[in-house]
């Protein structure tokens, strides 16, 4: 062990943040999956001063690592025995959040404690913690366990007229999200026993989703950049459908989900951290909480900050959790870059596979608003099998008004095609 130099540990890693780790500065060593370490390219594996690997199973499943917490201390313990008690537990990710704060909580670590990363996971908590704030929140009830009887659930089902999503209380990415059409279907549902432990139920609420990507720090907000999604996760996840979200340029607009942000970040006690929050805007011109994470926004969220803006947001996370200063000037929001009018960014569905690439359309009549391009080439083999966000191709834009980028994302999607054949 070097003297002078800190331990840092951070729990999973992925190899698109090795530009935000300092590794000549610290011990830095990581706790991951063996599948997740296997993934990693070998000389980016072999910076770390150590890799501690947990035996999980290779899935979507985002409470794998949280029910590992156990052999997560003891590996963190025998870490700590070679490089020194850990000065920064590092977590970048939805599912890392939780049990990095329960490992600082035992460790005696600063940095998001157990009871904030628990209202930044679990939907049912962050939305009972917003109460009395008034911030409006979805009518919503938890769900699957013992304590949720038939006569509660009949209770909320005849208070929520329409459509009623279903989801799981700690996944991300709308996976095991179920929109059902009525109270009705609810019922049947929970009657057939098709109602899991560790879900909620909440009303439909209509209207466009924005998403609210920043950083804070000592309880102040660096940055704020909100994004209206033209589709939603759920749609690309099970309709095969682009994934695409734009900027708003209404000054007024921006500024109430600032405000509207603000409150979310007090009441739910995040004071140093980048966090991802998702609103609703209904017809009505109202905001409406959907939920939030205390770490930086996946899909083409990160990419597009960076790009565009200059912000990265990544980078960010992890000086947050080192407890060192932020690298941004100063309190600020996109619309303070005068020079982008709007921006956003663009995912085109993935293609089914395994299947090779054998001809592309309309990268030759891209708009010149396009600022960033990441597509398949022929010859490749693409197979959306293990990935959150699979895609055929990835844009960037930026350009002097929303209409004009949601314009030049719909020209896009109406000429980028990829010719494939099955097989590898």
């Amino acid at each position: 062990m070097s003297p002078g130099k800190q331990h840092v540990v951070h729990i999973g890693f992925h190899a698109s943040e090795a530009h935000t780790v300092d590794f000549d500065a610290d011990h830095v060593t990581v706790v991951m999956s063996r599948s997740s370490a296997a993934r990693l390219p070998a000389e980016l594996a072999s910076r770390f001063a150590r890799i501690a690997v947990l035996d999980l199973p290779d899935s979507d499943d985002l409470d794998t690592y949280d029910r590992a917490a156990d052999r997560m201390r003891e590996l963190v313990t025998e870490l700590a025995a070679e490089f020194g008690p850990p000065a920064a537990i590092v977590a970048l990710y939805e599912h890392t959040t939780l049990p990095a704060a329960r490992l600082r909580e035992h460790f005696g670590v600063p940095g998001t404690d157990v009871r904030t990363a628990i209202r930044c996971r679990d939907k049912v908590p962050m939305k009972e913690a917003l109460a009395g704030t008034g911030i409006r929140v979805p009518r919503f009830l938890a769900v699957g366990g013992p304590e949720t009887g038939p006569a509660e659930l009949a209770g909320f089902a005849r208070r929520t007229p329409g459509r009623i999503v279903l989801k799981p209380r700690s996944q991300g990415a709308s996976i095991g999200v179920r929109i059902l059409d009525d109270a009705a279907a609810l019922l049947a549902l929970a009657e057939a026993g098709g109602i899991e432990e560790g879900h909620e139920v909440e009303e439909f609420v209509e209207g466009p989703i924005y998403h609210i990507d920043g950083v804070v720090r000592d309880s102040e907000m660096r940055w704020f950049c909100a994004s209206r999604y033209l589709d939603t996760c759920f749609d690309f996840q099970y309709g095969n459908v682009p994934l695409a979200a734009v900027t708003p340029d209404d000054p007024g607009l921006v500024a109430r989900m600032r405000e509207f942000t603000g409150t979310v970040l007090r009441s739910l006690g995040l004071t140093d951290s980048t966090f991802h929050l998702e609103l609703f805007h209904t017809p009505d011109d109202e905001l409406v909480f959907l939920e939030i994470g205390n770490r930086f926004g996946g899909a083409g969220i990160s990419w597009h900050q960076r790009t565009v803006y200059g912000v990265d947001l990544a980078r960010e996370a992890v000086l947050a959790c080192l407890g060192r200063p932020s690298e941004l000037a100063g309190s600020t929001t996109m619309l303070d870059h005068r020079e982008v009018g709007a921006s956003g960014w663009l995912y085109m569905p993935a293609v089914a596979g395994p299947v090779r690439v054998v001809g592309i359309t309309g990268l030759d009549t891209l708009p010149d608003s396009v600022v960033g391009i990441d597509t398949p080439a022929v010859g490749d083999v693409l197979d959306a099998g293990g990935d959150v966000w699979p895609t055929a191709g990835r844009f960037l834009l930026s350009g002097e008004s929303a209409v004009s980028v949601e314009r030049d994302m719909e020209r896009i999607v109406n000429t980028y095609t990829l010719t494939t054949k099955a097989g590898d």
